[in-house]
C-alpha cells in the first residue's frame, strides 16, 4: 500500500503569463501548504515547500531544478488571488521552455508532479506611447493614455510601494481610460499602465507610471438661518452652525448693489460676525458661506437684508 505522501498536494493548474516583461508562473497551492497541525494517517501531510523544474519545451524528460519555494522564508514568491506566483526572467526570444512543480513535505519527501506548462518566449510589447494623464477627483482618480491599435491594457495600483501582481481590472481593457474610485483623499497612489498583446499566452510589457493624490472637491452645505440686526452703529450677523466634519470656518460677505465684498481675511470659527465698517446706506444685504479644510466654498446662504437708516 503506497504511503499517503506520494499523492500529497497534487497541482494540476500550473500556468504562466507575461507581466511587466517577465514570465510569471502560478498555481493554486494545496490546502496542506504550510499546515503545522498534527496529521492523522488518513490526512495529507503538511507541505513546506515546492521544487520548480525548468527545461526546453521539447525535452520534458530532462527538466532541471530552477528554484525551491519555501513558505517559512517568505521570499521568492507572492500569494495573490488564491494563487502562488513566482517568476523567471532568464529567457531567450523564440526559445521553448517547460516548467513543472513538485510539492515537498516537512520531512523532505517529494509528492506528485504538477502538470507541465510550456511557452515559446516572445518579446513583450513596449510601454504605451506618450505619458499618462491624471485627473484627481474626490475619492477617485481618472487615468487616460494614448490608445494604440491591436493592444489591450492592464492598469496596476502599487500597494504601499510593493509590486502589484494583479491589475485593478479583472481582464484587459480595450479603452484608453480607467476610473479608480473608493480612494482616500490626501493619500498618494502610484499607477502603472501596460500594453497587452493577445497571443496564446497574453504578453504584457513594461508600463508607464504616474502618481495621483485624490482631493476633496465637495463643498460644505450653505449656512442656514443667517440673520442681521443693528448694534449701535454696527451690524451683527449670526447663523446656525454647519455639521460637516472637515469644516474650516465661514466667510461673510457684504452685498452692495451687484458687488459682494468678503469681510474676513481668514475663515471664521464662530457663527457670528460684527460689521463695524458698514457704510451709511439705507439697505445693506449680507450672505455667509462655509469653507472646508481643502478650501472648497459652499454656495451663498440666503441673503439677510437690514435697513440701517
Amino acid at each position: 500500500m503506497p504511503i499517503a505522501v506520494v499523492k500529497a498536494g497534487v497541482i494540476n493548474d500550473l500556468r504562466g503569463e507575461v507581466k511587466d516583461g517577465v514570465l510569471f508562473l502560478s498555481f493554486a497551492p494545496p490546502p496542506s501548504f504550510g499546515a503545522r497541525e498534527k496529521k492523522t494517517n488518513n490526512e495529507e501531510p503538511a507541505i513546506a515547500s515546492f521544487k520548480v523544474f525548468k527545461g526546453c519545451g521539447t525535452c520534458l524528460a530532462d527538466l532541471q531544478p530552477l528554484q525551491t519555494i519555501v513558505l517559512g522564508e517568505k521570499k521568492g514568491y507572492t500569494l495573490a488571488g488564491g494563487r502562488l506566483y513566482f517568476y523567471d526572467d532568464d529567457l531567450m526570444p523564440d526559445a521553448d521552455y517547460a516548467y513543472r512543480v513538485y510539492p515537498v513535505t516537512e520531512r523532505g519527501t517529494r509528492g506528485e508532479a504538477s502538470n507541465v506548462f510550456v511557452i515559446k518566449w516572445k518579446e513583450p510589447p513596449d510601454p504605451p506611447q506618450g505619458t499618462l494623464k491624471i485627473v484627481e477627483g474626490d475619492g477617485r482618480v481618472e487615468i487616460s493614455w494614448t490608445e494604440e491599435e491591436n493592444y489591450l491594457y492592464n492598469i496596476y495600483r502599487y500597494d504601499n510601494g510593493r509590486y502589484p501582481v494583479l491589475p485593478l481590472n479583472p481582464r484587459p481593457v480595450s479603452t484608453s481610460l480607467y476610473m479608480d474610485a473608493g480612494l482616500t483623499n490626501g493619500q498618494t497612489y502610484v499607477y502603472e499602465v501596460r500594453k497587452v498583446s493577445q497571443t496564446p499566452v497574453p504578453l504584457e510589457g513594461e508600463g508607464l507610471k504616474a502618481s495621483a493624490t485624490p482631493k476633496d472637491r465637495t463643498p460644505p452645505g450653505a449656512p442656514m438661518g443667517v440673520k442681521a440686526e443693528k448694534k449701535g452703529n454696527a451690524i451683527a450677523l449670526a447663523w446656525q452652525a454647519n455639521t460637516e466634519k472637515d469644516l474650516a470656518g465661514y466667510n461673510v460677505y457684504r452685498i452692495m448693489g451687484s458687488q459682494a465684498v468678503k469681510l474676513n481675511s481668514t475663515p471664521l470659527k464662530e457663527t457670528g460676525f460684527l460689521d463695524t465698517g458698514a457704510p451709511d446706506h439705507r439697505f445693506i444685504a449680507y450672505h455667509v458661506t462655509a469653507v472646508d479644510a481643502e478650501g472648497n466654498e459652499s454656495e451663498p446662504s440666503q441673503e439677510s437684508i437690514i435697513q440701517k437708516e
